[in-house]
């Protein structure tokens, strides 16, 4: 298992390579550990989104999203 950082910068390093497949798996076995770490899960959406599937990448952005929101209101106050 990777922690966060490490699977982050090995998912960069593979999408920059184009191997999409493996960086999502690099994503998707971190998230096991950490799940719905939110700078893992918009990787993992944005890697969906480039390889043409859309419906997979929602739930991760969104999720993306809801954690920015949360941290801004968090911020805020």
């Amino acid at each position: 298992m990777y922690d966060v950082k490490i699977a982050a910068d090995i998912s960069d390093r593979l999408v920059s390579w184009r191997m999409l497949d493996d960086a999502a798996t690099v994503l998707q076995n971190c998230l096991k550990r950490y799940p719905g770490q939110p700078e893992l899960t918009r990787r993992l959406g944005r890697i969906r989104l480039q390889q043409g599937d859309a419906d997979a990448a929602v739930p991760f952005l969104e999720s993306a999203v809801a954690h920015d929101r949360l941290m801004n209101r968090t911020r805020q106050n």
